[in-house]
């Protein structure tokens, strides 16, 4: 059940790597960050982390997040249950996932 669980999360987070979104140029764009308990797989409230001057640095810097997050995570060949795990989001300035 937690193995789901696991793969369901890194499948979630797999998705919002490849979401496809419109192009804005060198428009602002900002990592959005919210925790994920694996236990009840309950998402925690969306925060802005950074913004960054274009999507491919915020795409950049959210593979960082979610690689640095995943690899804290990964005990005995396994996702800890006890992980603080995140999911990310990149979206233009001035919008928001909570809305």
């Amino acid at each position: 059940m937690r193995r789901a669980g696991a793969c369901a999360l890194t499948a979630t987070l797999g998705a919002v790597l490849t979401l496809a979104t419109a192009a804005h140029g060198e428009d602002k764009w900002a990592l959005w960050e919210r925790p994920v308990d694996l236990n009840s797989q309950a998402p925690g409230p969306w925060r802005a982390t950074q913004v960054f001057e274009g999507e491919r640095w915020c795409k950049g810097a959210m593979t960082t997040a979610i690689n640095q997050n995943l690899r804290a995570g990964w005990k005995g060949g396994r996702l800890d249950p006890k992980a603080k795990v995140s999911e990310y989001q990149c979206l233009p300035e001035g919008k928001d996932p909570r809305e």
